[in-house]
C-alpha cells in the first residue's frame, strides 16, 4: 500500500487548523437548522448605523448564539465585524458620517455555524442636530411674508443647525428651507424651498413626495427611503390639524448637478398638532439628519 509522506500530512494538518482558528472569517459552517434573520433595514445615526431585522425563527432553540454582523466600508473594503444577542437590532457605532457602508447578519449557534446571510444593504451614517446655534430646540417661526428673511440653515461650515431668525433682514446666500404661511389664521403652513421667494435665487431644495409618520428619526420603514425620481416638490403642506404622531420628511439641496440629502423629523407638540403656537406666533419643530457628502442619499438607490 502506497503511503502519503509525512510532509504533506504536517501541510494539511496546519491548514485545517489556520482555517478554524480564523475567528473573522465568513465562511462559517452553514447550519440548515439555523435560519436567517430576514428584513434587514436600518436608520441612519450620527456615526452609527441602527439596524433592525425580524428575528431569526430559530431563536428558541437551544442552541441559538446571537448574530453576527458584518459591516464593510465601500470606500476602503475594511470589514468590521460586530456580536448582536437575541433580539431584533443592533446599533454599529464608530463609523464615518457620510461613507457608505454594505450590512449584513447571519444567526449563529453555540457550536460556532451560522445560517445563510441575511440579503445586503448598503446605508450612510448621517449628521444628527437636535439644537440650533443656541443649545436651543429647533423652532422656525412661520413666516406670510414673499421674501426669505428666516429659515432653517443645516450646511454650512460650522456643522451646526441654525436658525435664521425673522429679523427684517434679507438672506441670499445661506438658508436650506423656510416655513411660509399664506395669512395669520390660515390652516396649513408650508415648509418651502429658498428658491421660492422673490429675493432668492440659486439655493433650491427639493422635497421628495413621499414621507412617513414615526416620532423619532431612529424609528425604521418597511421600505427603504425614496428614489430620486420623486423628489420634485418645492414644498411640502403641514396642516394645523391633530396627529398621532411626527413626519418624517425626506429633501435635498441641489447645488448644480450635485445633491445633498437631509431628513426632518416634524415634531408633534403638546398640542397634539405639527403646527405650534397661534396666529402670527405660530411655528414648526425639528430634528434634522444630513449627508454633508454631496451625492450620497441614505440608501443605495
Amino acid at each position: 500500500m502506497k503511503r502519503t509522506p509525512l510532509w504533506i500530512l504536517l501541510i494539511t494538518v496546519f491548514a485545517m487548523g489556520f482555517t478554524a482558528c480564523d475567528e473573522e472569517s465568513t465562511n462559517e459552517p452553514v447550519d440548515p437548522d439555523v435560519l436567517a434573520p430576514t428584513s434587514l433595514r436600518a436608520a441612519s445615526a450620527d456615526q452609527a448605523l441602527v439596524l433592525h431585522w425580524e428575528p431569526s425563527a430559530s431563536e428558541a432553540q437551544d442552541n441559538f448564539g446571537g448574530y453576527k454582523i458584518l459591516v464593510v466600508n465601500s470606500d476602503t473594503n475594511e470589514e468590521i465585524f460586530e456580536n448582536a444577542p437575541r433580539g431584533d437590532g443592533y446599533t454599529v457605532t464608530g463609523l464615518d458620517n457620510g461613507t457608505r457602508y454594505e450590512v449584513q447578519v447571519w444567526a449563529v449557534t453555540t457550536q460556532g455555524k451560522q445560517s445563510a446571510a441575511s440579503a445586503s444593504i448598503e446605508w450612510a451614517p448621517a449628521i444628527r442636530r437636535e439644537v440650533n446655534q443656541d443649545e436651543q430646540t429647533i423652532r422656525v417661526y412661520a413666516t406670510t411674508s414673499s421674501q426669505f428673511d428666516s429659515g432653517l440653515d443645516m450646511f454650512n461650515a460650522s456643522g451646526i443647525c441654525e436658525v435664521i431668525p425673522q429679523a427684517s433682514q434679507v438672506f441670499v446666500d445661506r438658508g436650506d428651507l423656510y416655513l411660509f404661511a399664506p395669512n395669520n389664521t390660515s390652516n396649513f403652513l408650508e415648509i418651502r424651498s429658498p428658491h421660492t421667494a422673490s429675493n432668492f435665487t440659486g439655493q433650491i431644495t427639493q422635497f421628495s413626495t413621499v414621507y412617513y409618520n414615526a416620532d423619532d428619526l431612529d424609528e425604521h420603514t418597511t421600505t427603504t427611503p425614496p428614489i430620486s425620481s420623486t423628489y420634485t416638490g418645492q414644498e411640502v403642506t403641514i396642516t394645523n390639524a391633530p396627529v398621532d404622531q411626527g413626519r418624517i420628511i425626506y429633501g435635498r439641496l441641489k447645488r448644480g448637478t450635485d445633491h445633498y440629502y437631509f431628513r426632518l423629523l416634524v415634531q408633534r407638540g403638546s398640542n397634539g398638532k405639527l403646527v405650534q403656537g397661534d396666529g402670527e406666533d405660530r411655528y414648526v419643530e425639528f430634528t434634522v439628519s444630513f449627508q454633508h457628502i454631496k451625492n450620497v442619499p441614505f440608501a443605495k438607490k
